[in-house]
């Protein structure tokens, strides 16, 4: 008989009593309840974002433990879970049920009698991170609700590359599991919104990077780890939905259909927003299309030829190697206000709540900031604290030596009880090299096309992350061209759910789509002969506007 131990889950003022197989590893336990520990390192015991307090068998108090490293060996282990979330199914009396989640609809064009009765599509875009989807009409074409929720996948790694590692053994088939009973629970919540039924849904289409869509799709991504990176067929087979374990009831005839790939890198959600952005000029002049984010995916327009990219940008922007790194969260700094002739230094965070961390706009706002103030030199070197070069006021910003070196970028405050937010020197690093990924795709694709830099005509973002950048502090950092004029940089959301919307409305030819793989060309960075001097040449940020000491 398999022996199991005896775990208390404490949330508040509830507990709920388990039995765990000996040896199992704490984050094991914990997902099979529905919970999501932070995995930012992929369970490798380096970040520390899993930990939860837990109370071992026969002490008293708790203690902070990684769920990645603690295995369940004996009776009476106590784990506090009640800053995790959880995702349930039911309301039952023992377990933690979050509150109820809506959709969001437009008040001002609500959904019309005939919609609600009628058949309906769901739009996805399965993100590494966030997971967003709309509720379409089939006869109007129109979006009727929205919503997005957390990836449940995260807490198997912030990152692609965490997942594929996550994927062997039993791994794919949990994640595939977790996400598609989230996405279940989504279209419940879409429909409820309007007051109609999942079995009215007939049309579910998918855009989402390639690691995204093979695990979806039940395909081994195992491949796309390792070289030669092969993705086999770019192309998925439509299926029935009912061939996904959505745990909800759709139209007995419901298809789902999910975007080719390109690469092994560059997916089904850079193809969607390409096929978006075709609507609205994409092929005239020449023209960037960029996706920030883990990844920076790229499609270039050079006279009707198309070259597509993807740089492994990290996680950085999304808060992990960051010290005080997070998710765009209250509490986070999301933009700082910043001029280094006025000595004007004003952080700003999500809801207006004190400073408790940062995230990636921050992030960019915070190191463009540092650059003009002379905190930080192009070489990517946090200033020492007695550094002449940097105003007198704003020494006091900065601390340690060497690799001890950090700024200071909030004070202090006693509402959220820290010691203010810093950003330490290898923070800088991480955030560099980061960067320089983006630049050197860039520059590589540009060189792939035949033409330089100073030849784009615009550039379109896409993504939450590139819309809540300023464009003045990524172009101070290097992460977007400075040739482009600011008038011609433009933000387009997210366009891969805007292509998925697009092709559950029927506005998007998916047969063409998917001969447009073919047809773009893709800039493998990796078998670039230039790769390693465009990478060291792009490392330095730029120099600053102002003549440095």
């Amino acid at each position: 008989m398999t022996e199991t131990f005896r775990i208390t889950l404490i949330c508040r003022d509830r507990a709920l009593e388990r039995r765990a197989l000996a040896g199992a590893l704490l984050s094991d336990v914990l997902r099979a309840e529905g919970f999501a520990p932070s995995f930012d390192c992929g369970g490798r015991g380096r970040c520390g974002r899993c930990a939860v307090p837990v109370r071992l068998p026969g002490q008293t108090r708790f203690e902070s433990r990684r769920t990645c490293q603690t295995r369940i060996d004996r009776d009476g282990f106590a784990v506090d879970v009640s800053a995790l979330r959880r995702q349930t199914r039911s309301r039952g009396e023992d377990q933690f049920a979050a509150p109820a989640e809506r959709g969001m609809v437009d008040e001002r064009f609500p959904a019309t009698s005939e919609e609600r009765r009628g058949s309906l599509g769901l739009a996805i875009d399965l993100g590494t991170t966030t997971l967003a989807s709309a509720l379409v009409s089939l006869a109007s074409g129109r979006v009727l609700a929205t919503t997005t929720r957390r990836n449940p996948q995260a807490s198997f790694g912030r990152d692609v590359v965490s997942r594929i590692a996550a994927a062997s053994g039993s791994g794919a088939a949990t994640m595939r599991r977790l996400v598609c009973e989230e996405l279940g629970r989504m279209a419940t919540t879409l429909v409820d919104a309007i007051g109609a039924s999942t079995r009215q849904i007939e049309d579910v289409v998918v855009a989402g990077n390639t690691t995204m869509e093979f695990l979806l799709t039940g395909r081994d991504p195992a491949p796309l780890g390792s070289a030669p990176f092969d993705v086999g067929d770019h192309v998925f087979e439509e299926r029935r939905a009912a061939a996904f374990p959505f745990g909800v009831e759709l139209a007995p005839s419901a298809r789902a259909r999910v975007f080719p790939v390109f690469s092994a890198f560059v997916g089904g959600d850079v193809l969607a927003g390409f096929e978006y952005l075709r609507r609205f000029g994409f092929e005239e002049g020449t023209r960037l299309f960029l996706d920030v984010g883990t990844n920076g995916e790229a499609i270039l327009a050079v006279n009707g030829r198309y070259f597509a990219t993807s740089t492994a940008a990290g996680p950085a922007f999304e808060g992990a190697e960051i010290s005080q790194g997070a998710l765009a969260v209250p509490g986070a700094i999301a933009a700082i206000d910043y001029n280094a002739e006025r000595q004007i230094w004003r952080p700003r965070t999500i809801a207006s709540t004190a400073a408790t961390c940062v995230c990636g706009s921050g992030l960019v706002d915070a190191l463009a900031g540092a650059l003009e103030f002379g905190l930080v030199a192009p070489s990517g070197r946090v200033a020492s604290h007695d550094d002449p070069s940097v105003a007198a006021e704003f020494r006091a910003r900065l601390r340690g030596v060497g690799r001890q070196r950090a700024f200071l970028i909030s004070e202090p405050s006693e509402l959220a009880s820290t010691g203010g937010v810093w950003l330490t020197q290898n923070d800088v690093r991480q955030a560099q090299l980061a960067i320089c990924a983006m630049k050197t795709g860039l520059r590589l694709t540009l060189m792939a096309a035949g033409i330089e830099e100073r030849a784009l005509d615009a550039l379109m973002l896409a993504g939450a992350f590139g819309a809540s950048l300023n464009v003045e502090s990524s172009r101070r950092v290097g992460m977007f061209p400075a040739s482009v004029p600011v008038e011609n940089v433009s933000f387009w959301g997210n366009t891969s759910l805007l292509g998925a919307i697009d092709a559950v409305a029927g506005r998007l030819d998916w047969s063409r789509a998917a001969e447009d793989v073919g047809r773009v060309e893709h800039v493998d960075l990796a078998t670039r002969p230039e790769f390693t001097d465009v990478f060291a040449d792009c490392g330095r940020f730029p120099e600053r506007r102002r003549n440095e000491q």
